[in-house]
């Protein structure tokens, strides 16, 4: 989950060849209650038994640990943005709301070449 529209749009298009994109591509806002608790990759590398390990690790150890129920990440395309990461099987993941999903049309001026 990107912080903002605009970080998701550049996620997806650093991912993603224009031919790959679904026709009908939507956002679905979370609205993540201000009570539940958000852990921060940088709060789990002070561990010092997790600090050397590599980001897909480091998610796994986080999912099964139960440590929260939302990880905020740096986004590797804009770091100063942030991902954050819903662990379904935290107790906390059921007062997550979703939104309805809300067709987006990405402008044809991003695949444009240059």
């Amino acid at each position: 989950m990107a912080e903002t529209i605009a970080l998701a749009v550049l996620e997806n298009l650093v991912h993603m060849r224009r031919q790959d994109f679904p026709s009908r591509y939507v956002c679905i806002a979370a609205i993540v209650p201000g009570e539940i608790r958000c852990l921060t990759e940088r709060e789990l590398r002070l561990r010092s038994e997790l600090r050397n390990l590599s980001a897909p690790a480091l998610g796994d150890w986080w999912i099964q640990s139960g440590a929260s129920a939302v990880l905020e990440v740096p986004s590797a395309v804009v770091p100063a943005e942030h991902n954050y990461l819903l662990n379904p099987i935290h107790p906390d993941f059921q007062s997550v709301r979703v939104e309805p999903p809300a067709l987006f049309h990405f402008d044809e001026r991003l695949f444009q070449a240059r």
